[in-house]
Protein backbone atom coordinates (compact mmCIF):
# COMPACT_ATOMS: atom_id res chain seq x y z
CA UNK A 1 0.00 0.00 0.00
CA UNK A 2 0.99 3.35 -0.24
CA UNK A 3 2.36 5.30 2.09
CA UNK A 4 1.73 8.46 0.51
CA UNK A 5 -0.58 10.61 2.63
CA UNK A 6 -3.24 13.61 2.06
CA UNK A 7 -3.85 15.41 5.05
CA UNK A 8 -6.82 17.26 3.76
CA UNK A 9 -10.51 15.59 4.02
CA UNK A 10 -11.90 14.65 0.81
CA UNK A 11 -15.79 15.31 -0.08
CA UNK A 12 -18.47 14.46 -3.27
CA UNK A 13 -21.78 13.76 -3.23
CA UNK A 14 -23.23 10.64 -4.56
CA UNK A 15 -26.16 11.29 -7.37
CA UNK A 16 -27.58 7.70 -7.34
CA UNK A 17 -25.89 5.19 -5.29
CA UNK A 18 -27.16 1.34 -5.03
CA UNK A 19 -26.55 -1.56 -2.61
CA UNK A 20 -26.64 -5.20 -3.90
CA UNK A 21 -25.92 -7.23 -1.00
CA UNK A 22 -25.01 -10.65 -0.49
CA UNK A 23 -25.46 -13.21 2.52
CA UNK A 24 -22.19 -15.23 2.56
CA UNK A 25 -20.75 -17.92 4.69
CA UNK A 26 -18.49 -16.27 7.60
CA UNK A 27 -16.04 -18.43 7.10
CA UNK A 28 -15.86 -17.73 3.25
CA UNK A 29 -15.76 -14.72 3.81
CA UNK A 30 -12.57 -14.86 5.95
CA UNK A 31 -10.92 -16.26 3.49
CA UNK A 32 -10.95 -12.76 2.28
CA UNK A 33 -9.60 -10.91 4.72
CA UNK A 34 -6.16 -10.07 6.50
CA UNK A 35 -5.72 -11.67 10.12
CA UNK A 36 -6.96 -8.19 11.85
CA UNK A 37 -9.98 -7.81 10.30
CA UNK A 38 -12.60 -9.90 11.25
CA UNK A 39 -16.10 -10.86 9.29
CA UNK A 40 -19.32 -9.53 10.70
CA UNK A 41 -21.88 -12.01 11.74
CA UNK A 42 -25.03 -11.95 12.00
CA UNK A 43 -27.68 -14.52 12.40
CA UNK A 44 -25.05 -17.28 11.15
CA UNK A 45 -24.19 -15.06 8.08
CA UNK A 46 -21.83 -11.98 6.86
CA UNK A 47 -21.93 -9.71 3.99
CA UNK A 48 -20.41 -8.52 1.38
CA UNK A 49 -22.40 -5.43 -0.47
CA UNK A 50 -21.48 -4.40 -3.92
CA UNK A 51 -22.08 -0.64 -3.88
CA UNK A 52 -22.09 1.14 -7.39
CA UNK A 53 -22.37 5.16 -7.33
CA UNK A 54 -21.91 8.11 -9.42
CA UNK A 55 -20.06 10.54 -7.50
CA UNK A 56 -20.13 14.35 -8.18
CA UNK A 57 -17.59 16.71 -7.17
CA UNK A 58 -15.13 14.79 -5.95
CA UNK A 59 -12.17 17.22 -4.36
CA UNK A 60 -10.59 18.27 -0.62
CA UNK A 61 -13.48 19.79 1.46
CA UNK A 62 -12.16 23.01 1.07
CA UNK A 63 -12.61 22.75 -2.74
CA UNK A 64 -15.71 24.22 -4.40
CA UNK A 65 -18.08 20.99 -5.71
CA UNK A 66 -17.60 22.87 -9.25
CA UNK A 67 -14.13 22.69 -9.25
CA UNK A 68 -14.36 18.47 -8.27
CA UNK A 69 -14.19 15.41 -10.54
CA UNK A 70 -17.46 13.69 -11.51
CA UNK A 71 -17.07 10.11 -12.01
CA UNK A 72 -18.67 6.11 -11.45
CA UNK A 73 -17.29 3.88 -9.24
CA UNK A 74 -17.96 0.26 -7.84
CA UNK A 75 -16.87 -1.28 -4.79
CA UNK A 76 -17.23 -4.91 -3.29
CA UNK A 77 -17.42 -4.22 0.44
CA UNK A 78 -17.60 -6.61 3.34
CA UNK A 79 -18.57 -5.70 6.51
CA UNK A 80 -16.23 -6.26 8.85
CA UNK A 81 -15.31 -5.75 12.58
CA UNK A 82 -11.69 -5.10 13.81
CA UNK A 83 -11.02 -6.09 18.09
CA UNK A 84 -8.93 -4.01 19.32
CA UNK A 85 -6.95 -5.32 22.51
CA UNK A 86 -8.84 -2.64 24.88
CA UNK A 87 -12.43 -1.28 24.42
CA UNK A 88 -15.15 -2.70 22.18
CA UNK A 89 -15.47 -4.21 18.62
CA UNK A 90 -15.63 -1.73 16.01
CA UNK A 91 -17.74 -2.55 13.00
CA UNK A 92 -16.80 -1.10 9.34
CA UNK A 93 -16.30 -2.10 5.73
CA UNK A 94 -13.26 -3.85 3.68
CA UNK A 95 -13.02 -2.95 0.13
CA UNK A 96 -12.34 -6.52 -1.44
CA UNK A 97 -12.18 -4.91 -5.22
CA UNK A 98 -12.66 -1.44 -6.53
CA UNK A 99 -13.65 -0.32 -10.20
CA UNK A 100 -13.86 3.58 -11.40
CA UNK A 101 -14.45 4.80 -14.86
CA UNK A 102 -12.25 7.83 -14.57
CA UNK A 103 -8.23 7.15 -15.25
CA UNK A 104 -7.43 9.77 -13.78
CA UNK A 105 -9.23 8.93 -10.38
CA UNK A 106 -7.65 5.38 -10.40
CA UNK A 107 -4.49 6.99 -10.73
CA UNK A 108 -4.58 9.16 -7.53
CA UNK A 109 -6.27 6.37 -6.08
CA UNK A 110 -3.82 3.96 -6.12
CA UNK A 111 -0.94 6.57 -5.03
CA UNK A 112 -2.94 8.24 -2.18
CA UNK A 113 -3.34 6.28 0.90
CA UNK A 114 -6.71 8.00 1.67
CA UNK A 115 -7.99 6.35 -0.77
CA UNK A 116 -6.54 3.22 -1.39
CA UNK A 117 -8.89 0.87 0.63
CA UNK A 118 -8.17 -1.30 -2.42
CA UNK A 119 -6.29 -1.24 -5.83
CA UNK A 120 -8.29 0.95 -7.94
CA UNK A 121 -9.05 -1.01 -11.52
CA UNK A 122 -10.45 1.22 -14.40
CA UNK A 123 -13.54 -0.22 -16.28
CA UNK A 124 -16.74 1.21 -18.17
CA UNK A 125 -19.17 1.23 -15.74
CA UNK A 126 -22.97 2.51 -16.71
CA UNK A 127 -26.35 3.29 -15.10
CA UNK A 128 -29.44 3.45 -16.87
CA UNK A 129 -33.16 4.34 -15.61
CA UNK A 130 -36.27 4.00 -17.07
CA UNK A 131 -39.49 4.63 -15.55
CA UNK A 132 -39.27 2.28 -12.06
CA UNK A 133 -36.23 0.09 -13.90
CA UNK A 134 -32.82 0.40 -13.20
CA UNK A 135 -30.22 -1.10 -15.12
CA UNK A 136 -26.38 -1.17 -13.38
CA UNK A 137 -23.67 -2.20 -16.01
CA UNK A 138 -20.28 -2.85 -15.40
CA UNK A 139 -17.36 -4.15 -17.78
CA UNK A 140 -14.16 -4.29 -15.93
CA UNK A 141 -10.87 -4.94 -17.80
CA UNK A 142 -9.85 -7.89 -16.35
CA UNK A 143 -13.69 -9.36 -16.41
CA UNK A 144 -13.47 -10.16 -11.99
CA UNK A 145 -15.83 -7.11 -12.26
CA UNK A 146 -18.22 -7.50 -14.36
CA UNK A 147 -21.68 -7.29 -13.19
CA UNK A 148 -25.09 -6.79 -14.92
CA UNK A 149 -28.13 -5.91 -12.57
CA UNK A 150 -31.86 -4.49 -13.60
CA UNK A 151 -33.58 -3.73 -10.78
CA UNK A 152 -37.49 -2.36 -9.77
CA UNK A 153 -37.83 0.69 -7.73
CA UNK A 154 -40.59 -0.50 -5.19
CA UNK A 155 -40.37 3.00 -3.03
CA UNK A 156 -39.43 3.80 0.06
CA UNK A 157 -37.51 0.53 2.18
CA UNK A 158 -39.80 1.61 5.33
CA UNK A 159 -43.38 0.41 3.20
CA UNK A 160 -41.85 -2.71 2.80
CA UNK A 161 -41.02 -6.15 4.56
CA UNK A 162 -36.96 -5.84 5.59
CA UNK A 163 -34.63 -8.74 3.69
CA UNK A 164 -34.58 -11.88 4.72
CA UNK A 165 -33.13 -12.68 7.71
CA UNK A 166 -33.45 -8.99 9.63
CA UNK A 167 -36.28 -8.78 11.80
CA UNK A 168 -36.77 -4.64 10.37
CA UNK A 169 -35.94 -2.71 7.77
CA UNK A 170 -34.34 -0.66 10.86
CA UNK A 171 -32.32 -3.89 11.50
CA UNK A 172 -31.08 -4.34 7.86
CA UNK A 173 -29.92 -0.60 7.39
CA UNK A 174 -27.92 -0.96 10.96
CA UNK A 175 -26.28 -3.61 10.05
CA UNK A 176 -25.98 -2.82 5.83
CA UNK A 177 -25.81 0.59 5.41
CA UNK A 178 -25.46 2.51 8.80
CA UNK A 179 -21.07 2.07 8.42
CA UNK A 180 -19.07 4.41 9.13
CA UNK A 181 -15.29 3.08 9.11
CA UNK A 182 -13.81 1.65 5.77
CA UNK A 183 -10.45 -0.50 7.11
CA UNK A 184 -7.25 -1.38 4.85
CA UNK A 185 -4.73 -3.85 6.11
CA UNK A 186 -0.80 -2.46 5.68
CA UNK A 187 1.13 -5.23 5.62
CA UNK A 188 4.74 -3.18 5.24
CA UNK A 189 3.83 -1.33 7.99
CA UNK A 190 2.22 -3.94 9.98
CA UNK A 191 -0.79 -1.51 10.87
CA UNK A 192 -4.69 -0.78 10.03
CA UNK A 193 -5.70 2.47 8.52
CA UNK A 194 -9.06 3.31 9.67
CA UNK A 195 -11.08 5.61 7.18
CA UNK A 196 -13.80 7.48 8.84
CA UNK A 197 -16.32 8.75 7.29
CA UNK A 198 -19.58 11.14 7.87
CA UNK A 199 -22.34 11.70 5.22
CA UNK A 200 -25.38 14.10 4.93
CA UNK A 201 -29.23 12.58 5.48
CA UNK A 202 -30.48 10.07 2.96
CA UNK A 203 -33.56 8.49 2.18
CA UNK A 204 -33.51 4.59 1.29
CA UNK A 205 -35.65 2.98 -1.55
CA UNK A 206 -36.53 -0.83 -1.95
CA UNK A 207 -35.27 -2.32 -4.92
CA UNK A 208 -36.71 -5.96 -6.59
CA UNK A 209 -34.06 -8.01 -8.81
CA UNK A 210 -35.65 -8.70 -12.08
CA UNK A 211 -32.13 -10.34 -13.34
CA UNK A 212 -28.84 -9.82 -12.14
CA UNK A 213 -25.12 -11.58 -13.11
CA UNK A 214 -21.91 -10.80 -11.47
CA UNK A 215 -18.74 -12.27 -12.27
CA UNK A 216 -17.29 -11.64 -8.42
CA UNK A 217 -19.75 -14.30 -7.16
CA UNK A 218 -19.13 -16.97 -9.97
CA UNK A 219 -15.60 -17.43 -9.34
CA UNK A 220 -14.27 -19.15 -5.77
CA UNK A 221 -14.43 -19.35 -3.01
CA UNK A 222 -18.26 -18.39 -3.95
CA UNK A 223 -21.04 -20.64 -4.75
CA UNK A 224 -24.67 -20.87 -5.13
CA UNK A 225 -24.04 -22.62 -1.80
CA UNK A 226 -21.99 -19.77 0.10
CA UNK A 227 -23.35 -17.32 -1.71
CA UNK A 228 -26.99 -15.75 -2.09
CA UNK A 229 -28.70 -12.06 -3.19
CA UNK A 230 -30.73 -10.65 -0.45
CA UNK A 231 -30.50 -7.28 -0.12
CA UNK A 232 -31.29 -4.40 -2.68
CA UNK A 233 -31.34 -0.94 -1.91
CA UNK A 234 -31.13 2.59 -3.65
CA UNK A 235 -30.11 6.43 -2.02
CA UNK A 236 -30.39 9.64 -3.50
CA UNK A 237 -28.13 13.10 -3.68
CA UNK A 238 -26.09 12.19 -0.52
CA UNK A 239 -23.34 14.17 0.65
CA UNK A 240 -20.04 12.45 1.94
CA UNK A 241 -17.09 13.02 3.41
CA UNK A 242 -13.92 11.01 3.80
CA UNK A 243 -11.57 12.03 6.99
CA UNK A 244 -7.87 11.63 6.81
CA UNK A 245 -6.54 8.16 7.72
CA UNK A 246 -5.46 7.05 11.24
CA UNK A 247 -3.29 4.51 11.92
CA UNK A 248 -3.94 1.43 14.24
CA UNK A 249 -0.65 -1.27 14.93
CA UNK A 250 -1.94 -4.61 14.13
CA UNK A 251 -0.59 -5.25 17.52
CA UNK A 252 -3.21 -3.39 19.19
CA UNK A 253 -5.93 -5.64 17.37
CA UNK A 254 -6.71 -8.99 18.47
CA UNK A 255 -6.33 -11.44 15.37
CA UNK A 256 -8.48 -14.10 14.09
CA UNK A 257 -6.93 -18.07 15.12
Amino acid sequence: MSTRRMPLAMRAAFQDLFLVTYAVAPDVLGRLLPPAIHPWVHGGRSYISIVVGNLRGMAPRPIPETFGTNYYQIVYRAVVAIRPREGPERRGVYFLRSDANDPVMSFFGNRLTEFRFHYFHTGAIGMFRRNDRVLVSVESKDGGGDLVVCMANQGAAEDHLPAAGFASVGDEKEILVELFNAYAHDTDNGCVYDLEVERGEWEIERLAAVDHFSAFFEEEPFTEANAELMSLLAIENCEYVWKPMKRIDVTDLLERK
